[in-house]
């Protein structure tokens, strides 16, 4: 819960002053601050789930926290927009591979009935962020210095490391886990494959972006497809399509709610400190999700909350449209943006929860790497697509305009999540 809490506090504070980071290192790099820290995570999950199941969780946690940290540390001292892209993928690696590994020690050390709390109890951790993190970090932005954002992190991560590596101590890696060698080169050519693809759509080149998101793709799919359960990609019905919606759900929501606080300050004229409140009202939207999910989850199950989520998100995209508008109210906006993290979190425990009930034992860390890694496919193409139309000065169009038209994509997208959710179903005689 203590490193949750941190590594969430870094999300939505970067979140809430990318605005002004752009204004000093400029706009260029502003959807790439975004999709690093998920091509980082991308590589983080694929080498997490299997050290998940190889290495003692306390030495993980050590570990990963110290790789947060330097990228803390990056991203403070950046002198330019690509360096501070370079601390967002070290960081988005820490914070990755945390992911399966937080779902390896629920899985060995709670029963299945207990899970789907524990994933809902792990949502609170970003309540406290929520509240009072995206305030905090635009009043040091525009009293301080962005910098000091990261700077103010740094020793509390170290902090919680000290405290949680000791707490995990006491579950260790079964004695008929699988310890071959990492997939160490399977990772990195999909991590190389999927950076080409981001490169290409930042690019936003005639010739140069279709050629480059090919390459990239022959190169991320096949070390992809072996890390994941056969179907993922065709969301193939039961454990697949789990796998597979999720990273609808994440690049349908992470378009939208990233870019909220730049259309509050560049759009509408407002303060950092006024889109830190839309930030929050996402963030905590999210967390009551999970707690809904968690209530629910007995009488409804998996796969109609998966649908209740992709529903709400739909909505939610289409309400923080408004946002994009001068003469609608600024919380009509906000109000989308909350319906809109309650899809997501509605959406989101249900699966990760279905997800390890259809684990196999003793692949628990495999699996949920699976899951991981489509979550953080989905927030990094999400936010690239979106990022490319922000920064596509000389399109001849508005800034809002080209927030408009990734916004109603993204929209589509969700909608297009409400009819797959139903295969999330898994297939009679399957293990639960």
């Amino acid at each position: 819960m203590a490193t949750i809490t941190l590594f969430a506090s870094e999300t939505l504070a970067v979140a809430t002053i990318m605005p002004r980071v752009a204004d000093e290192l400029g706009r260029s790099g502003y959807g790439a601050a975004f999709s690093g820290f998920f091509l980082g995570s991308v590589a983080g999950v694929l080498l997490g789930g299997a050290a998940a199941d190889r290495f003692a969780p306390a030495t993980l946690v050590v570990g990963l926290s110290t790789l947060f940290t330097l990228g803390l540390l990056l991203g403070a001292g950046a002198p330019s927009i690509w360096v501070l892209v370079a601390g967002r993928v070290v960081q988005g690696f820490g914070s990755g591979a945390t992911s399966p590994l937080v779902y390896a020690i629920i899985a060995r050390a709670y029963e299945e009935s207990a899970r789907i709390r524990m994933f809902a109890i792990t949502s609170t951790a970003w309540v406290t962020p929520a509240v009072f993190g995206p305030g905090l970090a635009g009043l040091v932005a525009e009293r301080v210095g962005w910098r000091w954002v990261f700077l103010g992190i740094t020793p509390l991560v170290v902090g919680a490391a000290a405290v949680t590596a000791p707490a995990v101590r006491r579950w260790v890696v079964p004695a008929d886990a699988d310890r071959t060698c990492l997939p160490l080169g399977p990772a990195l050519r999909a991590t190389a494959g999927v950076g080409a693809v981001l490169i290409a759509i930042d690019a936003r080149h005639r010739i140069v972006t279709p050629l480059l998101v090919l390459a990239g793709l022959a190169v991320a799919v096949p070390p992809v497809r072996r890390m994941v359960p056969p179907g993922t990609f065709r969301l193939a019905r039961g454990l697949p399509a789990i796998i597979g919606t999720r990273g609808v759900l994440t690049m349908a929501f992470v378009a939208v709610d990233a870019f909220i606080p730049l259309a509050i300050t560049d759009v509408r004229g407002r303060s950092v400190l006024m889109g830190s409140l839309a930030v929050s009202a996402s963030t905590i939207a999210w967390t009551a999700g999970a707690w809904l999910a968690d209530r629910w989850m007995p009488r409804r199950g998996a796969p109609w909350l998966i649908r209740a989520g992709f529903v709400a998100l739909t909505m939610g995209n289409l309400v923080t449209l408004l946002l994009l508008r001068t003469g609608i109210p600024l919380a009509v906006g906000v109000v989308g943006a909350a319906v809109a993290g309650l899809g997501i979190g509605t959406g989101y425990s249900p699966g990760s929860a279905a997800v390890l009930d259809l684990a196999t034992p003793g692949e628990e860390g495999r699996t949920s790497s699976a899951l991981a890694l489509f979550d953080g496919l989905g927030f990094a193409v999400g936010a690239a697509i979106t990022g490319a139309l922000v920064a596509g000065a000389g399109t001849g169009t508005s800034p809002g305009g080209r927030l408009a038209v990734a916004w109603v994509a993204s929209a589509a997208v969700a909608a297009v999540g409400v009819v797959a959710a139903g295969r999330t179903r898994a297939s009679p005689g399957t293990r639960r």
